[in-house]
């Protein structure tokens, strides 16, 4: 039991600087996702910013985790980038859960207004379809009137 343990002691002491590598990368992406949420157009010193109030650390501790310089990273940061990068997570699916809604509604609209207009080759273009569309809607218009 003790050689097991003293195995697994050498073990961990060896590791120290991948786990570090590691915790370094997973709070870069992290960060990287959080200010995706940010907006486009913003420069990397408002970046590091907003990085750094939503976290509650200094600005250069920000910018050592945006850019993954290994630093040292408490448990208690990474345990709130962690909530923080799951409520993006949240939001992120929410808001592609509403577009995706929306195409499918547009693709709907569409299939309802022009169906197979486009398929086999039958229309080569937008206005020909419409030219279709509005003279299949005048003959059933004549039809019913007539």
């Amino acid at each position: 039991m003790r050689n097991i343990l003293e195995n697994r002691s050498k073990i961990l002491e060896n590791c120290p600087m991948t786990m570090t590598n590691s915790v370094t990368h997973d709070a870069q992406m992290m960060a990287r996702t959080i200010v995706k949420t940010f907006g486009p157009g913003l420069g990397v010193k408002a970046i590091i910013h907003r990085l750094a109030r939503i976290l509650n650390i200094s600005e250069r501790q920000a910018k050592s985790i945006y850019y993954g310089e290994p630093i040292t990273i408490t448990a208690q940061i990474f345990m709130k980038m962690l909530a923080i990068y799951q409520e993006t997570l949240g939001r992120l699916q929410k808001k592609a859960e509403e577009e995706a809604a929306i195409y499918r509604a547009l693709n709907n609209e569409w299939d309802e207004k022009w169906g197979n207009s486009f398929c086999n080759g039958g229309l080569s273009s937008l206005e020909s379809a419409q030219r279709e569309h509005c003279a299949e809607r005048s003959t059933t218009e004549r039809l019913l009137n007539g």
